[in-house]
């Protein structure tokens, strides 16, 4: 079966699928984050911040991969050309979804996290929350949204793709090398993976 008819911008309509691809490709993390280890409170959350559309969790800075209409992968990016409103817009959805009381302590821990996360440098683009379900994978889904990925980054001429991966998921690792990164940046739990790109002059 070809991995996916086509790669296109996630809709707010895609959620109950979308969303549950992105809470995998980060499970520990976001359900520390978002329900101090309850993974339905975690997910709770995520939903409602993929419909709200801006922000790091919300639908409009995704694309998803699609066969036969169904989706069967996710893939979202970080850069300097970001809206100048997405950390704002990432913030209100938390303080909206839990209260502002509760919205601090979530702020507090994900700080905590992002200490050991390496963020991508204004000439590199990141890559974040790739996941493919499990009926799609191994047939080329991941590496055709790493492929879209590189040339929205070639599109604004950023010099490497970066990504953090932990450091026990060894498949995970793997499979980023066999599509051409190499360990750049470790730390206790997390490897930072990176792919040079060189970039063509007309």
């Amino acid at each position: 079966m070809p991995c996916c008819s086509i790669i296109r911008n996630a809709k707010k309509d895609d959620g109950s699928i979308a969303v549950p691809l992105l809470f995998n490709a980060g499970k520990h993390l976001l359900s520390e984050v978002f329900g101090q280890g309850d993974q339905q409170v975690a997910l709770d959350y995520l939903l409602s911040a993929w419909k709200k559309g801006g922000g790091q969790y919300g639908f409009e800075n995704h694309w998803v991969a699609e066969y036969n209409g169904e989706v069967t992968g996710l893939v979202s990016c970080w850069h300097d050309r970001l809206p100048e409103n997405f950390d704002r817009e990432t913030l209100s959805s938390i303080v909206e979804h839990y209260g502002i009381d509760d919205a601090l302590e979530i702020v507090m821990r994900s700080q905590q996290y992002l200490a050991v996360l390496e963020a991508p440098l204004f000439t590199e683009f990141g890559i974040g929350h790739l996941a493919v379900s499990p009926d799609a994978r191994r047939q080329g889904t991941g590496s055709a949204l790493i492929e879209f990925m590189e040339v929205k980054a070639r599109a604004m001429k950023k010099n490497a793709l970066v990504l953090n991966c932990e450091i026990a998921n060894e498949g995970a690792i793997a499979f980023y090398q066999r599509l051409g990164f190499g360990e750049h940046r470790t730390n206790d739990q997390f490897v930072q993976m990176i792919k040079a790109l060189h970039i063509e002059t007309p």
